[in-house]
């Protein structure tokens, strides 16, 4: 493990822990299907990265290691990457099988069943295609809740309640800079020990 590893691990449990949470800067990232509260996962999650290879090898790889510009307690913690892929638990090869939470051994993800919501979309309409020139709507073809509808004016529509922020919009979409940005919202239902 590597030193600035270890050293966000005994930030984490150390008695200064609350005080940091507060004080060191962090970004807001959304974690994998299963994560508990943000506040226990940093402290629990061991950094193995176990979940990001299990993600790699059997799911979709959108898995990938929090930086130091996420912010130093959370560096080598998982994170959604939507520039690598999306995530497929909802209607995906994962639904099933959950590798991530399968090979999380220190309890910071937790097995799920029914509706995961990881986040939700926002929009900037001053980035989509389809509000510039028109011709993209390729965030309203691969959504798979039906949360991103075509409006009146032929601009997309996203539905914050039904959007569980697997990022297959965020993913697909063309334009650079992206037009969307998964934003972290964690809600689901343990399934039973």
């Amino acid at each position: 493990m590597n030193l600035l590893k270890r050293f966000s691990i005994i930030l984490t449990n150390s008695v200064l822990y609350p005080v940091l949470l507060r004080l060191l800067p962090r970004r807001a990232v959304v974690r994998p299907p299963g994560a508990i509260n943000e506040k226990d996962f940093l402290r629990i999650c061991a950094r193995c990265e176990a979940c990001i290879v299990a993600c790699k090898n059997m799911g979709s790889g959108v898995l990938a290691p929090c930086t130091v510009h996420d912010g130093i307690l959370m560096y080598g913690t998982p994170k959604l990457d939507t520039n690598r892929a999306y995530c497929e638990i909802v209607l995906g090869i994962c639904e099933e099988r959950q590798p991530c939470i399968e090979a999380c051994t220190y309890g910071a993800l937790k097995p799920v069943k029914g509706v995961v919501k990881l986040g939700y979309v926002e929009w900037d309409s001053t980035k989509c295609i389809q509000v510039k020139q028109g011709g993209c709507l390729v965030c309203v073809e691969v959504c798979p809740m039906g949360a991103v509808e075509v409006g009146e004016d032929r601009r997309p529509k996203f539905d914050r309640r039904k959007c569980i922020g697997c990022g297959r919009c965020v993913y697909a979409c063309p334009a650079s800079p992206k037009a969307l940005c998964l934003i972290p919202e964690h809600t689901f239902t343990t399934a039973p020990s």
